[in-house]
């Protein structure tokens, strides 16, 4: 009598019908936004300083508190949210599709429902590549090759390979708007109609065998190259690139997923100067946008890759927090001055000496890891408490680039005093991330640095500036355990 392979207990088979939206809502854990969204001219909306220094969480909530957990898992169901994949990473997908059929063996050793079909979707397309499949974790197969693969492209393990015969078909399509199912899979799944245009899938084919899957249906995982992003000199070519400025280009203009600005409406220069400057920095952007999650969260999260920013004028543009070699484009004394001046000092709820960050580590098989960076000079400077910040870094997935953002974080938390002020029309040429000097006797500032974060401008003229201290140190390569040697502190 031949044996019955219960292949597919819990698993539910269902019909991929396109990105469902759930009304997931994540607390919020962290208490520093690497990135901020600021608004600024005509349209400005940071109507605070220190909301506009400290934005709500995004996702990156969800992601501290779910870690590799809420991304390698399997899901299933046709309501799930397809994600967007920027760069490298290691992915779970969502099971669309399970079926059994066949038979192998003859007599006593025949089976039935031999084969396990299973689809995934992995994410909205196109992406590069899918470059290996894990098993419960352990590398299962290999593949060299960029875009659409069959199964002669892989490359099985051994431990799925008996007697010459391999255990496991994978077939990969990179998620084309022209691109077909794989026909093996047509002819399987019947009457079933997937929309699989512009979502990057896989098709496994698994062959049972007693001694290869002795613990029933695995846990499968990818490692993939995500989307192909703009090019900052034109912002529609497309090519693979885990640059944060590039994939940050790719979202806001992106019109399925994104916010579906032309390029015509993007300061493209700024961009490009931004993706020059992640290069050199080793900044890279690697990890899944959760598309049940705002547009706004999602930016910020994406901005936690890079310390960078969104200026909202005539046109958006990306500028990153770094060291400005430029001219002072101001200098602000009492005679061009308009009305009282607000100054707000850092407190223990703003100035760190301890900060520690979650992230997906690439070294440790994209598993959950903490980074803390601590300072016992700044702690003793701060008579022996520990001012802790947590941020959560989704989209970071090298140790070295972690601790990069850390230290200028702890850095940026030191030099953290900040300004609301009006200016006269001398002002009104400024934009934001601009670089000025203030002059006053009552805080007894002289020539101090600033950089400009918010700019409205009045009917008269006049302009209203949310300005946050600059010290060029921030960016350096050691954490500043020294105040400011200019009286100016």
């Amino acid at each position: 009598m031949g044996k019955i392979v219960a292949w597919v207990v819990g698993i539910v088979t269902t019909a991929l019908v396109g990105a469902g939206v759930t009304a997931v809502v994540a607390s919020i854990i962290a208490t520093v936004a690497v990135g901020v969204v600021l608004a600024a001219g005509a349209v400005a909306i940071a109507n605070k300083m220190a909301k506009a220094m400290t934005p709500d969480m995004g996702s990156a909530a969800e992601f501290a508190a779910q870690g590799a957990q809420g991304i390698m898992v399997n899901k299933t169901g046709s309501s799930q949210s397809i994600p967007v994949i920027y760069g490298e990473t290691r992915t779970g997908g969502i099971r669309v599709f399970a079926e059994t059929e066949g038979t192998v063996g003859s007599g006593d050793d025949e089976v039935n429902n031999a084969y396990l079909h299973m689809a995934f979707v992995i994410s909205e397309g196109e992406i590069n590549r899918c470059s290996a499949v894990y098993f419960d974790g352990v590398l299962a197969a290999t593949c060299p090759t960029n875009g659409a693969s069959d199964p002669s492209y892989w490359t099985v393990q051994p431990d799925w390979v008996v007697d010459g015969a391999r255990k496991v078909d994978i077939y990969f399509r990179e998620g084309t708007d022209g691109q077909t199912e794989a026909s093996v899979l047509g002819n399987i799944k019947g009457a079933w109609t997937p929309h699989f245009k512009g979502i990057a899938y896989a098709y496994l084919r698994l062959e049972y065998d007693a001694d290869v899957w002795k613990n029933g249906v695995p846990q499968v995982t990818f490692q993939i190259q995500g989307k192909k992003v703009p090019s900052t000199s034109n912002g529609t070519s497309l090519s693979y690139s885990d640059n944060p400025a590039r994939c940050i280009l790719d979202y806001l203009t992106n019109t399925r997923y994104g916010k579906g600005i032309a390029p015509a409406d993007l300061d493209l220069p700024s961009f490009a100067a931004a993706e020059t400057y992640c290069n050199t920095k080793g900044f890279e952007t690697r990890g899944n946008v959760t598309t049940n999650g705002t547009i706004y969260a999602n930016l910020i999260d994406l901005l936690t890759s890079c310390r960078g920013y969104i200026a909202f004028g005539n046109k958006y543009k990306l500028l990153i927090d770094q060291v400005d070699t430029g001219p002072v484009m101001l200098a602000i004394t009492k005679h061009n001055t308009v009305g009282n001046i607000d100054y707000v000092l850092g407190d223990k709820t703003t100035m760190f000496n301890k900060m520690t960050a979650k992230f997906l580590n690439e070294s440790t098989d994209y598993k959950d890891d903490i980074k803390v960076l601590d300072s016992t000079a700044l702690r003793t400077a701060d008579n022996g408490l520990v001012l802790e910040a947590e941020i959560p870094l989704p989209f970071t997935k090298t140790a070295s680039v972690v601790e990069t953002i850390l230290r200028e974080e702890i850095n940026q938390s030191r030099q953290s005093h900040m300004v609301a002020m009006k200016v006269t029309v001398e002002g009104i040429d400024l934009q934001v991330g601009d670089k000025v000097s203030v002059t006053n006797e009552t805080f007894g500032i002289t020539n101090k640095l600033f950089r400009v974060m918010t700019t409205v401008i009045e009917p008269s003229s006049e302009v209203n500036l949310t300005l946050r201290e600059y010290d060029a140190d921030v960016y350096g390569s050691s954490i500043i355990t020294d105040a400011l040697v200019d009286n100016n502190d």
